[in-house]
Formats: C-alpha cells, sequence, structure tokens
C-alpha cells in the first residue's frame, strides 16, 4: 500500500511540474511576442520593411503557436501593410484578407475598420 501512495504522489508532482512548466513557457512566448511586434513596427516606422517582414512572420508564428488570434490578426495586418507599401499589392490583399477573417470571428469592429480602410486604399 505504501508504495501504490508514494507512486501516486509521484505522478501528481510530475504533473504538477509539467503544468508549471507549460504555464512558464507559454509566458514567455508572449513575452517574446510582444517584443516581436514592437521590434517590427519600430523597423517598419523607420522604412527598414525587410527587417520588419521577419519580425512580423516569426511573431505570427508565435501567436499560432500560443494561440493567441489578436496577435495573429495583428500580425497579418501589418504584414499585409508592408506588402502594399512595396508595391505587392496580390500579397497585401491576401494578407489582409487573413487578418480581416480573424478580426470578423473575434468581433473586432476597431481592426475589421483598419483593415477596411487599408483595402480601399489599394483598389
Amino acid at each position: 500500500m505504501d508504495i501504490i501512495t508514494l507512486l501516486g504522489a509521484m505522478c501528481l508532482a510530475y504533473g504538477g511540474m509539467l503544468i508549471l512548466y507549460y504555464r512558464m513557457r507559454t509566458t514567455e512566448k508572449r513575452r517574446e511576442l510582444s517584443q516581436l511586434m514592437l521590434t517590427g513596427i519600430k523597423s517598419m516606422r523607420r522604412g527598414n520593411l525587410d527587417k520588419a517582414l521577419i519580425y512580423f512572420d516569426k511573431a505570427y508564428e508565435y501567436s499560432i503557436e500560443t494561440d493567441n488570434r489578436e496577435e495573429m490578426a495583428d500580425s497579418l495586418y501589418n504584414i499585409g501593410i508592408i506588402y502594399k507599401e512595396k508595391g505587392e499589392i496580390d500579397n497585401a490583399i491576401e494578407y489582409l484578407n487573413s487578418a480581416q477573417s480573424i478580426y470578423d470571428e473575434l468581433q473586432d469592429r476597431d481592426g475589421s475598420e483598419k483593415v477596411a480602410l487599408v483595402t480601399r486604399s489599394i483598389q
């Protein structure tokens, strides 16, 4: 009986450690996601579009890993803006439409409106 109790306690401790690790890892990824978005915006404002595109692509990957739909939409929106600025209109529209879908799904009016404004400026 004591062995069963000991094994049960070990399983509970191991499970607790896994939960703690997952929470710490998720928090770390969210912090890194915010930093990537901020660096991408700074690069975009400075006119370094290729560098900004790298940061927003990475932010998009992290937003998928953390299932952060808001940041996913913001990343896609910013990628669309970059492609618009680079004159790659087909790519811009593709990314903006993807961002629009997520904003609509989230019922984010501000996000939907900013995408619509950029899309109208392209056409």
